[in-house]
């Protein structure tokens, strides 16, 4: 009796493909264990986790952001927001009877922008900025500060020009003040007119624009006089505030246009959810795949579906959905290369397809996020960027 011939796929299966297919296979339990083992002990997956998270947990960026001698490195991160909120608004007041108005900025101000009126949950200290020119006006000192504030804040440094504490960025600071119950302090930044245009300034597009600055900024913070002024009274964590006249447009200044939260780690992180729909294509694709070889083929089909498992239940949110994406890759080259593995190879790729698409919905803040810096950075940016290249200890500026 005639033997049966050989399928082609069969055929095709030699030993340079076995180890292709199983180095392809040891990668993608690799990629999916390294993901878990390198975030397990730090990753936190939503805002009250991070409220709960301690003020040194290595996501949050604490360094040099408190006084240390008041420090309480044992808070947790929703004590320092509440030290922060009331540390804010206690300034504010006693910069205003002093005879300057003091605004919300930087940190604070994207937080009063993005997160319904409140502090950034990640936030570690405080920023508010003062006209010079009214400093100066009220004749503001360090001493006066001092007596507005009461015992609830301690004045580390102020005047309407650093004149304490200016080494490096801390120039750019004319005032400081710290909590002392927890540390945590408050940042003053100055504001005036730029005492001379920027040769960017003088493009035609700039024409008639006033222009203002941070004093003494290391990265040259200037924006048009009306994006600050003047300035409006709303509502920051309960309570009222001054603040830019308009808010995104002043941040886009200092920050770029694109001000949602950075896609590593908050977005991934707190901010793109995984859905039933992904495990569902995995458990899906995972039993397609069951319905082909027999024997030892089996373990190819087993080791794709403990890592699909593995990605759903040890990892979460956008970590899953970052290494669903890498789970496909291996397994359409599995398939691809092993075509014997899968008797419905068109129902697995719709499978794919779907997983695939799931977790682009579930990312799609972070795409657009990084299309926006893209075209913010390097298409369309507000004004020029340089880049400084150094070699042998000798930089140049691009």
């Amino acid at each position: 009796m005639a033997r049966n011939p050989q399928t082609p796929a069969q055929a095709e299966v030699t030993w340079p493909v076995v180890i292709f297919v199983y180095a392809v296979l040891f990668a993608c339990c690799l990629f999916v264990g390294g993901l878990y083992y390198s975030t397990k002990d730090w990753a936190v997956h939503s805002e009250e986790e991070l409220l709960q998270a301690s003020v040194l947990h290595p996501l949050f960026n604490t360094e040099e952001h408190f006084a240390p001698e008041y420090w309480q490195p044992s808070m947790l991160q929703r004590d320092r927001l509440e030290a922060l909120t009331f540390a804010t608004h206690a300034t504010a007041q006693a910069l205003q009877t002093v005879g300057v108005p003091a605004f919300l900025e930087s940190a604070g101000l994207i937080g009063w922008l993005r997160h319904n009126r409140s502090q950034l949950p990640w936030d570690s200290d405080g920023d508010l900025g003062i006209l010079e020119a009214d400093c100066v006006r009220a004749g503001a000192s360090k001493e006066s500060l001092r007596k507005a504030v009461g015992e609830d804040l301690v004045v580390l440094k102020f005047a309407c020009a650093c004149e304490e504490d200016c080494d490096g960025d801390n120039k750019r600071m004319v005032g400081r003040i710290a909590h002392p119950k927890t540390g945590v302090c408050i940042d003053i930044f100055a504001y005036a007119p730029v005492k001379s245009n920027r040769s960017w300034q003088q493009d035609q597009r700039y024409s008639g624009i006033e222009w203002w600055e941070r004093v003494n900024d290391h990265a040259d913070f200037t924006f048009p006089k009306d994006a600050l002024l003047p300035l409006q009274k709303d509502i920051f964590a309960g309570a009222p505030m001054m603040l830019p006249a308009n808010p995104r447009e002043f941040l886009s200044w200092e920050y770029g246009s694109c001000l949602g939260s950075h896609v590593w780690p908050w977005r991934i992180l707190l901010y793109s959810p995984s859905s039933e729909t992904v495990a569902f294509a995995l458990a899906a694709k995972g039993a397609v795949l069951v319905l082909g070889g027999a024997g030892a083929d089996m373990l190819p089909a087993f080791l794709l579906i403990l890592c699909s498992a593995a990605a759903v239940t040890f990892l979460r949110g956008g970590l899953t959905l970052i290494a669903v994406p890498g789970i496909c890759v291996c397994e359409f080259l599995v398939v691809r290369m092993r075509p014997d593995l899968c008797r419905l190879p068109r129902l697995h790729f719709a499978l794919i397809i779907l997983a695939l698409a799931v977790c682009t919905e579930g990312l799609r803040g972070c795409l657009e996020q990084l299309l926006c810096q893209v075209d913010d950075f390097y298409l369309h940016p507000r004004r020029p960027k340089s880049w400084t290249l150094c070699l042998l200890g000798t930089c140049w500026d691009f």
